[in-house]
């Protein structure tokens, strides 16, 4: 018993070696999934460069952050360092010993102050 071939009534095997209408189909939706596919590569590819780039905007944005709080702790010293000069400008009668007192009394802890007489260390040299 021989069964008749059904290769001749598939519709991938037209005569004449046109493929059939499905296979073309077929064929452009594997082109369009082929382009889908680059865009996404093109899409993965731009996104690596953005996180690079923001990685590096971060990483600037930290050393902006801590020259921010270098200035501050001068910025925060400045009320100390004129306050002292004010001390020095006044006259050395000691009127600005007690004053010292008298403003260091609710201010807490003061900076150390040295007073060297300058020419002193020219002659010692």
């Amino acid at each position: 018993m021989h069964r008749p071939s059904t290769l001749s009534s598939r519709p991938s095997a037209l005569p004449g070696g046109r493929a059939a209408p499905s296979t073309q189909s077929a064929t452009l939706r594997l082109l369009e999934k082929r382009q889908e596919w680059e865009a996404i590569a093109a899409l993965d590819e731009a996104t690596e460069e953005i996180v690079k780039s923001l990685e590096q905007l971060a990483a600037q944005g930290n050393i902006m952050a801590d020259g921010g709080r270098a200035v501050a702790s001068v910025m925060n010293n400045w009320p100390n360092v004129l306050r002292v000069i004010s001390l020095f400008a006044k006259d050395s009668s000691g009127s600005a010993a007690v004053e010292a007192k008298e403003e260091t009394a609710g201010d807490g802890e003061l900076p150390r102050l040295v007073r060297i007489d300058a020419n002193s260390l020219a002659q010692g040299n």
